[in-house]
């Protein structure tokens, strides 16, 4: 029967479109642990840089809030949008979602500035795709890298191109719209200027009185000297600056603002995973719906077939009687 064959086809799709959505999701739910994992290091490592950099800066006198890098440029008219979407789809609103936030946030801020001084960097074959058609300007030496080889070995080299550009003024301020996981299955999209550092360094004061408050929580082990030591602190005289202080607090700078971005990317990474877990549950979910509803259609029809055999045969029997 043409009805029987043809939805017998749509349940053998069916069941391999669950495999496959339910394999996607396990891979996810693998990917999004150890993303996790990585976010939660680096944002360690990254606030505790932070609690250094403010209590050096706090504890002398030499002027770091004056560099250009900490302060930035007064008037800012040449900004750097960083776009970070993921390379792949099948992960729900994700990439849509950020780009759009993107887009927006360009219209509503910088409406007064020429299409030309402001320059869109997408990370993410999705964000590429997606601002390819849009006439922003160009200034790096390239407009798309992909998420996946964004590594922090490929983020110093890119780094550096922007820190050059941004002390030369063709660059005046650098902004990062990514996603923020709130849980594993939820995100929001955030803007971030990490350009100056001023921004992302706000960012870092609940954070580090977190570590002040868990270190000193673990003074039992030793000293509270050395339970501040451990959460970024030191106090005045706790430790000698080689080749001195200005260097180090300037050679800061670029550190803070590449840990931050590395952090944006790893946290991009923890959403992308669990929103594609979650698109993958929900249609896997899909799938088992939909061969229950063809496996009911199915076996109707059948038994309405073998209904009209039977008929047909007692019909014939009682025919020849």
């Amino acid at each position: 029967m043409a009805g029987l064959k043809e939805l017998r086809t749509r349940l053998d799709s069916a069941k391999s479109t669950q495999q496959l959505t339910s394999a996607m999701k396990m891979v996810s739910v693998s990917k999004l642990r150890k993303a996790q994992n990585r976010t939660s290091r680096v944002r360690e490592m990254c606030f505790r840089l932070m609690a250094i950099y403010r209590t050096m800066a706090q504890e002398n006198d030499f002027p770091i809030q004056e560099h250009l890098l900490h302060k930035g440029y007064d008037k800012p008219s040449r900004v750097l949008v960083i776009v970070i979407a993921s390379d792949k789809g099948m992960c729900g609103t994700f990439n849509a979602a950020v780009c759009r936030a993107a887009e927006e946030h360009i219209q509503k801020n910088y409406s007064h500035l020429p299409v030309s001084d402001i320059g869109v960097f997408s990370i993410g074959n999705k964000a590429g795709q997606y601002f390819a058609s849009r006439p922003y300007a160009r200034m790096l030496s390239a407009s798309c890298f992909p998420a996946g080889e964004m590594d922090y070995v490929h983020l110093q080299a890119w780094m550096s191109e922007i820190l050059d550009a941004y002390r030369k003024g063709s660059i005046q301020k650098v902004e990062v719209v990514y996603c923020r996981p709130v849980n594993a299955a939820t995100h929001t999209v955030r803007v971030q200027e990490i350009l100056p550092v001023a921004g992302v360094l706000k960012l870092g004061e609940a954070a580090v009185e977190d570590f002040r408050k868990q270190g000193e929580s673990s003074a039992s082990i030793g000293s509270v000297e050395e339970a501040r030591h451990r959460a970024g602190f030191f106090q005045s005289g706790m430790v000698e600056v080689l080749p001195g202080m200005g260097p180090v607090l300037e050679s800061m700078l670029p550190k803070v603002a590449s840990l931050y971005f590395y952090l944006s990317l790893c946290q991009s990474a923890v959403a992308e995973h669990g929103a594609r877990m979650t698109a993958m549950s929900q249609a896997t979910d899909n799938a088992e719906e939909l061969i229950k509803e063809l496996n009911l259609r199915y076996n109707k029809l059948r038994q309405s077939g073998i209904t009209n055999e039977l008929i047909e045969i007692v019909s014939g029997a009682t025919a020849q009687r």
